[in-house]
């Protein structure tokens, strides 16, 4: 049996939570045995006809997080467990089963900055945690290169203990509905170039750099249109500054979207743009968004921020920008929109790049493997 261990998990929505509940799907693809502690209610409608078991876990997250490592080693005792893997650390905390394979992955927002050390008790605490967590691990699992560089500088933990091993993703279905399909052609017909950003609408994520570089390129590129489709807690600051800046015709705000809707938008689009920025402990670890867009087949353009520099290879598979460089963003985005064929061997490039090494038919292999298994 193979057990993940997981705060994050469908049907919630958000990176670590496709992270999850894709390597859940693909393990149990190749026929083993798994089994998901997830946070969340019982005998939820999705747990439902799947091809693994799910147990959740509700209450006060400290409370929450103590049963499940309770339980936990309770089936550690029972079962012949082959590999546990856990979202991020904090689901080992409370932990002890060294004669077992845990390996935990990790994100980069939640590994503490450098400057930690220089700061009030409560703050080293935390971090002494962290590393108490990740010492009793077998392995840890980084997403990225800045991930496994920040524990390194940070945790000062050991480089042979960590694997970089870079997130899967699913290929969509092409089927969609009638009513999607018209949803996304009243969007963006007669829009020519189409500029997407879809994420969680937060101040890091850098949507005012590319609606500043809409504003720029208005005049220029009169029938462009730039989506941006997500919700957040930055949103209604990101609308007031579109208003103030009189983009609404050139802006348009989808809200939450299906993944059909979402796929469907991202191959009717020129672009996808996203140019994330550090924001204290807040940073783009990998930045999977930009693999399911080339997954599509268009170029990305993105910040070199965080661990963004492992999902883009620069002038090959996307363009990168520098971070927080407004005069970088627009002139580069300005390229892109200007240069056809350049965005076609872009979107060809980052097409065939993340088929070859990012779809959970191949990434499964890696964790297992991580796992000896």
């Amino acid at each position: 049996m193979i057990i993940i261990t997981t705060q994050c998990f469908a049907p919630k929505i958000g990176g670590i939570e496709a992270l999850m509940t894709g390597l859940a799907e693909s393990i149990s693809s190749l026929g083993k045995d798994v089994l998901v502690l997830a946070d969340g209610k019982a005998n939820l409608e999705e747990d439902k006809d799947k091809k693994y078991s799910i147990k959740r876990f509700e209450g006060w997250k400290p409370m929450r997080r103590r049963r499940k490592a309770q339980y936990l080693e309770k089936i550690c005792n029972e079962k012949d467990i082959e590999a546990i893997f856990a979202d991020s650390w904090k689901s080992v905390e409370y932990l002890h089963k060294e004669d077992k394979k845990i390996l935990v992955l990790a994100h980069g927002t939640e590994i503490p900055k450098q400057y930690w050390t220089l700061m009030i008790d409560k703050f080293c605490f935390k971090k002494n945690r962290i590393i108490k967590s990740y010492n009793n691990v077998h392995k840890i699992i980084a997403n990225s290169h800045y991930t496994r560089d920040l524990m390194l500088s940070s945790l000062k933990i050991d480089i042979k203990k960590i694997e970089i091993i870079h997130p899967g993703i699913d290929i969509y279905p092409d089927f969609i509905s009638k009513e999607e399909y018209e949803f996304v052609k009243k969007i963006i017909y007669k829009k020519n170039p189409v500029i997407t950003t879809l994420a969680r609408v937060e101040k890091r994520k850098g949507h005012k750099f590319i609606i500043n570089a809409i504003n720029e390129l208005k005049d220029q590129f009169p029938d462009l249109i730039y989506l941006i489709a997500g919700k957040g807690p930055y949103l209604n600051d990101i609308k007031k500054y579109v208003e103030d800046l009189n983009l609404q015709k050139y802006i348009l705000f989808l809200g939450w979207i299906t993944e059909p809707e979402k796929s469907l938008i991202l191959k009717s689009s020129d672009i996808f743009a996203m140019t994330p920025v550090t924001s204290g402990e807040s940073v783009e670890g990998f930045g999977m968004a930009f693999i399911d867009a080339a997954l599509h087949g268009i170029a990305t353009i993105g910040s070199d921020d965080g661990g963004i520099k492992d999902a883009i290879i620069d002038g090959k598979t996307g363009i990168l920008c520098e971070s927080n460089n407004q005069s970088d963003i627009s002139s580069k985005l300005k390229m892109l929109i200007e240069d056809k064929k350049l965005r076609i061997e872009l979107g060809y490039n980052g097409q065939k790049n993340a088929e070859e090494k990012f779809t959970w038919k191949m990434k499964v292999h890696e964790y297992l493997n991580a796992a000896n298994i």
